[in-house]
């Protein structure tokens, strides 16, 4: 009876729900992504080309000019030109700003997304290093159960001095994986402290954090879906617009002369007052560009770029399918850990002795120890799939998508 009971607190209770009071709100955290530093640059911009832009003057150059008919100091002759803007590089230079503020807008969603990756990544690594704290922590009770049960030496259970050195050493490594553990969770609310602020320690409610099961379910309906705006892909579509457009404004700069408007005074010239004046008007002949070598090499550094694009879309695809299977493949172990434990937990031990023969301690201690490294792959392997599913999101533009919402809770809040 009595290994009845140790054996149940074995398999029972590391695996009841931890009901605990939730001193940290991870809504407020993500929705803290808003506010992150690294967005201060690209809002500077922003605001930069809210009271700026790019459009040229109508009027490219004008020049006055005066002289003499003669070697005399006196002035005779008096003269204005003109040179008008070329309306190509003006209309160029606006689309080029409609562009441009169009990729910095694209630029802070991705400097945002960045941020909210980053929270989400924080809270990851602090969760599931809390649940392996607490799985340690039950584990080391259930063996100080055991080195109990050593110390009294009765009933059917055989024990030696090795035996009592093997579970002494293997509490001594759970204290130390207990403290290591919680130095990791330190190091990481501080980091996270530096994001939000918040004065008690983080102490999980895992009933309101989204199960393995349901990460699973959720996982398989996005999957079925079509896939969103990649951020990173949307970036660098717009830039190779933006330096097309650069292309355009170069082309029509290499044509700004397009001529001029002159008009002139000369006292010298006929009797009447309209007789004075005249005027000119000059027009360009482009008949040779000498920026055309520079602007084939502009051209030609295009074509990279939508070459480059047209990798990084094949990239993605292959990121997305890659993620799938990750997740089919991580699904599959989660489930054999989970056999594995269930299959466990309903065998009855005590049918392995054999008659006449008491239970060996070292038995004992050993079930404790295989029954420590399931949980241990049972909390790696549920990492690995919130990590894939994060990543996924990531993948598919989810994560800043609006309204935004926090993909870790249970009925997905909004913040």
């Amino acid at each position: 009876m009595v290994f009845k009971h140790i054996f149940f607190i074995l398999f029972s209770l590391s695996l009841l729900p931890n009901y605990s009071v939730a001193q940290f709100n991870m809504e407020a955290f993500l929705a803290s992504a808003r506010n992150d530093i690294s967005l201060n640059p690209t809002q500077a911009k922003l605001d930069f080309l809210k009271e700026n832009n790019f459009n040229g003057p109508w009027i490219n150059r004008m020049e006055f000019r005066v002289g003499s008919g003669d070697l005399n100091w006196s002035l005779d002759d008096y003269r204005i030109r003109i040179t008008p803007g070329n309306p190509g590089e003006l209309k160029a230079n606006k689309r080029y700003y409609d562009k441009q503020v169009a990729i910095l807008n694209t630029e802070y969603q991705d400097v945002l997304n960045n941020a909210l990756i980053d929270r989400y990544s924080l809270v990851l690594e602090h969760f599931f290093e809390h649940k392996k704290k607490v799985n340690l922590q039950k584990q080391l009770e259930i063996n100080r159960q055991i080195i109990e049960m050593m110390s009294q030496s009765t009933g059917v259970y055989a024990m030696d001095i090795g035996d009592l050195i093997d579970a002494e050493s293997d509490e001594l490594d759970i204290k130390m994986g207990i403290e290591n553990a919680q130095i990791f969770l330190d190091e990481v609310e501080y980091l996270m402290k530096g994001k939000y602020t918040f004065s008690e320690n983080i102490i999980w409610n895992e009933e309101e954090f989204m199960g393995t099961d349901d990460i699973l379910t959720l996982f398989s309906q996005f999957k079925g879906k079509p896939s969103g705006e990649y951020i990173d892909l949307v970036k660098l579509d717009q830039r190779n617009a933006l330096e097309a457009e650069r292309f355009n404004i170069e082309k029509s700069e290499s044509l700004r002369n397009i001529g001029y408007f002159q008009a002139g005074y000369d006292a010298n010239r006929g009797n009447e007052t309209f007789e004075h004046f005249g005027y000119q008007i000059g027009v360009r002949i482009p008949i040779v560009n000498p920026d055309k070598p520079q602007l084939n090499r502009r051209k030609l550094a295009l074509m990279d770029d939508e070459a480059l694009l047209d990798e990084k879309k094949e990239d993605h695809k292959k990121d997305l399918e890659l993620a799938v299977l990750r997740m089919d493949h991580f699904s599959q172990q989660h489930k054999e850990i989970i056999d594995k434990m269930e299959s466990i937990s309903t065998q009855n031990i005590l049918n392995l002795q054999s008659p006449g023969k008491g239970i060996k301690m070292a038995d004992l201690i050993k079930l404790n120890e295989f029954h420590m490294d399931l949980m241990e792959k049972k909390n790696q392997v549920e990492k690995k799939i919130f990590k894939t599913y994060i990543e996924y999101l990531n993948l598919n533009g989810k994560l800043t998508e609006f309204p935004m919402r926090n993909y870790l809770s249970k009925n997905l809040p909004e913040f």
